[in-house]
């Protein structure tokens, strides 16, 4: 037999149904982004409070290498970061800051090989010294936890858009937070050199990425 739609009791039943829905605040891109700049601000006093900064930007005179290398890390993270959290949202494409983030982080690797190429042309050997066992080891370890920081935040944040590709988007927050987080530890670091830079940077920021992409499943799923 049908049920009567003027029944009050289907009225009762849907005001139970939604008597405890509470509304739920939208999410915005640029709330994300301003989630991100925090989360790495918080990682950059963390390495302060900690280690101390470098003398040179102490004095606000920090020095090329040092601009230089900062200036790439901060760029190519804040795009990768636009990057994972379009990729987070319903119907948003992020091919394009995907890209340019990859391209701006893939000029530290790119650089050993322009490095390696003038030390040919001038028939000098490149000198490694700065890469000893305590430095690439602190330079690792430092950089791995500042962007854990800033990962564990980004990949809440991303969890609340509920995004399908969970392999993407933990790659994608993976190499956001590898970036920044090793921004943080470049305020730090005691180097002088593009070398190092161009060496250990990457691998502390591929290791910090596979790290963070390994613990996204279990926080960006529902």
């Amino acid at each position: 037999m049908p049920r009567d739609l003027d029944d009050p009791s289907i009225d009762q039943t849907i005001a139970a149904l939604v008597g405890d829905l509470t509304p739920v605040v939208p999410l915005r891109l640029w709330r994300g982004v301003a989630a991100g700049l925090v989360l790495t601000a918080l990682a950059a006093a963390a390495v302060w409070l900690v280690f101390g900064l470098r003398a040179d930007i102490l004095a606000l005179h920090p020095a090329p290498v040092v601009i230089a290398r900062g200036a790439i890390l901060l760029a190519g993270g804040i795009t990768m970061l636009f990057a994972a959290l379009r990729a987070a949202l319903p119907g948003r494409a992020d091919s394009g800051a995907t890209l340019a983030g990859t391209l701006l982080l893939g000029l530290l690797p790119i650089g050993l090989m322009g490095l390696l190429l003038n030390a040919i042309a001038a028939g000098k050997r490149m000198t490694f010294a700065e890469l000893s066992p305590f430095a690439t080891m602190r330079c690792l370890a430092m950089s791995l936890a500042a962007s854990l920081l800033v990962g564990c935040g980004l990949l809440l944040w991303m969890r609340r858009a509920a995004p399908t590709d969970l392999a993407r988007a933990g790659w994608l927050a993976g190499w956001a937070a590898a970036g920044l987080g090793t921004f943080a530890y470049s305020l730090f670091c005691p180097s002088q050199t593009m070398a190092f830079a161009n060496t250990v940077y990457p691998a502390a920021m591929l290791l910090a990425a596979t790290v963070i992409r390994l613990v996204a499943p279990p926080l960006l799923r529902w």
